[in-house]
């Protein structure tokens, strides 16, 4: 044992004194071909302290490459830099449809919503409404909506230590000592005095405990602390229906939907239900997106470790829902998913929605055909990939309602029940009449089958006083009570010619020519006053025949002090 640690103490030296004997432009070469393999520059100097190159050396011959013009360019490098050019890459959010045809071939634009348009059995042109998109897919474009992890915070307990970590062994009690290394490729933190203590794949917890045993033999009587300064960076690769597949270097405390943010998202043909996590060659993980969406479960959200494989596949079924729910859109489908639960994937239904029947247009090969599920057989009718669901509205009419209007305080409608059933339970409701209401009659409409109109004469006096019988109510009746001025047309005088307000004014009995013009702001500059004409229409509320009696004409002068 004591050889082996011996060896693996001479290889560690041997290492040591050929990094030293690196010279400055060997650095360099260095550092410009890790550039090129796409390596970041946190990795770049992770590396070197791992050659040996010390902290001051890396940071002389990083300042020299920055005033350099290529320099820049490795020095300005970061990963947020290339998540955002690999993002920038066009790709269309429409679901794809049939091939159009020649006269409307190329008019489709990506990503653009155009008016809705409803799908019938008779559209040959595309499966769906193109202006609608698939529930989900917009989460890993939304630029507010990055996933990046949080550096400030403290690494969570199960976080898994690996090469290129950054560790800090603080040493307190009888010896004041801290170790700050990074743990080699080969998994090792070497600590002096001890030499070469293993920490890749063990957890944080896990470490602590560790390395105090390891450490008790030289520091008994002191305590020793294990925390994490820099992250490492890892690799992972994103294959399959995403945007843009390939390697991504990314934090090590990443998750899939980092890396899939990274890829710029699932292409249109991508599930969002089924995202594998392969590891060792063996699947970890099986993630549904929605799960995450609707339900909150961030435990979908696999933390990612060096060399996994994200694997996107096609999705399995894809349904349209339209209509009165409240998020229209297409939504991704498992096998034996039924229409309750893509009902509640969006958001349920509306306030105005008939949910007795639902209709469902299935293309079941050869031809479409048409299914209608009841309110009960939601929950167990299973869709299928093509399905297109429609939720109509409920009818724009009243089951309970009667209205009144005229001489009543609170005309409008009112509920037909039992407590208003009948045309004086009606008036009453509304306030009773108004004192300038028609007590002789008035009139019931009723709204039959085939919408006609039929007209009931009430003696409303009657009603009221009990000696005449109350009349029941129907759906939709509409009782109206005139008012005595309502029976009666206008009476009005009008005044043109040279007076300040000509116009019409409401005619009294009481008020004489020389009142209607005072009404009219009295005469103008010139105005003449030895000829007032008077034009009148001879009226015979009872003449048998028409009338032909030409119009009279009075003519008055004005004296003085305004005497007619």
């Amino acid at each position: 044992m004591k050889k082996i640690l011996f060896f693996l103490a001479f290889v560690l030296c041997a290492q040591f004194v050929a990094a030293q004997s690196m010279t400055d432009e060997q650095i360099v070469n260095f550092i410009m071909m890790e550039h090129k393999k796409g390596v970041s520059e946190m990795d770049i100097t992770s590396k070197l302290l791992k050659k040996g190159i010390s902290v001051d050396r890396i940071k002389r011959i990083s300042a020299n490459l920055k005033e350099d013009a290529i320099g820049q360019n490795i020095f300005n490098f970061d990963e947020k830099q290339q998540v955002q050019r690999l993002r920038t890459t066009p790709k269309s959010t429409d679901f794809p449809v049939k091939k159009a045809s020649s006269e409307n071939a190329g008019k489709k634009t990506a990503g653009k919503k155009t008016a809705g348009k409803k799908t019938t059995a008779t559209d040959s042109d595309e499966d769906f409404d193109n202006s609608l998109s698939i529930f989900g897919h917009d989460i890993f474009t939304n630029e507010l909506l990055t996933f990046e992890p949080a550096a400030n915070i403290p690494l969570p307990a199960s976080y898994i230590m690996g090469a290129g970590d950054q560790v800090i062994v603080d040493i307190w009690g009888a010896s004041q000592v801290t170790i700050d290394d990074f743990i080699s490729p080969e998994g090792y933190l070497v600590v002096e005095g001890v030499g070469p203590v293993y920490l890749a794949g063990k957890t944080i917890d896990e470490a602590n405990r560790y390395v105090a045993n390891q450490l008790r033999s030289v520091y008994a009587d002191s305590k020793v602390s294990v925390t994490i300064g820099k992250i490492r960076s890892i690799q992972v690769q994103v294959m399959g229906e995403v945007v843009t597949p390939g390697t991504y270097t990314l934090s090590a405390l990443s998750s899939a939907f980092n890396a899939l943010y990274a890829a710029g998202g699932i292409s249109p043909i991508g599930t969002l239900r089924d995202i594998a996590v392969y590891r060792n060659g063996k699947k970890v993980a099986a993630i549904d997106v929605y799960d995450y969406i609707l339900n909150g479960k961030i435990d979908t959200n696999v933390r990612l470790q060096d060399e996994d494989v994200i694997s996107v596949g096609a999705y399995q079924g894809v349904v349209s829902l339209q209509g009165k729910v409240k998020r229209p859109m297409l939504y991704e489908i498992m096998p034996g998913e039924t229409m309750s639960s893509v009902i509640s994937y969006a958001g349920g239904f509306t306030e105005d929605a008939y949910t007795e029947n639902i209709n469902i247009v299935r293309k079941s090969g050869r031809e479409y055909s048409m299914h209608t599920v009841d309110k009960q057989g939601a929950a167990s009718f299973e869709l299928k990939d093509g399905d297109e669901i429609t939720i109509g509205a409920m009818l724009n009419r009243f089951s309970n309602m009667i209205e009144i209007a005229g001489a009543v305080f609170f005309p409008g409608r009112y509920e037909l029940g039992d407590k208003i059933s009948t045309v004086r339970g009606l008036v009453e409701a509304a306030g009773g009449l108004t004192e300038g209401a028609f007590l002789e009659r008035a009139i019931l409409q009723h709204r039959n089958f085939d919408n006609t109109i039929e007209s009931e004469p009430i003696d409303i006096k009657g009603v009221l006083a009990g000696t005449t019988p109350d009349v029941e109510l129907k759906n939709n009746d509409l009782l109206y009570i005139p008012a005595d001025f309502n029976l009666s047309e206008d009476k009005i005088v009008t005044i043109r010619g040279e007076v300040n307000f000509p116009g019409e004014y409401k005619y009294s009995d009481k008020l004489s020519v020389k009142d209607f013009i005072l009404q009219a702001g009295g005469f103008t500059r010139e105005a003449s006053v030895m000829k007032i004409d008077v034009y009148r229409n001879p009226i015979d509320t009872f003449a048998l025949e028409d009338n032909n009696e030409k119009t009279q004409i009075y003519s008055i002068s004005v004296k003085d002090g305004f005497e007619l």
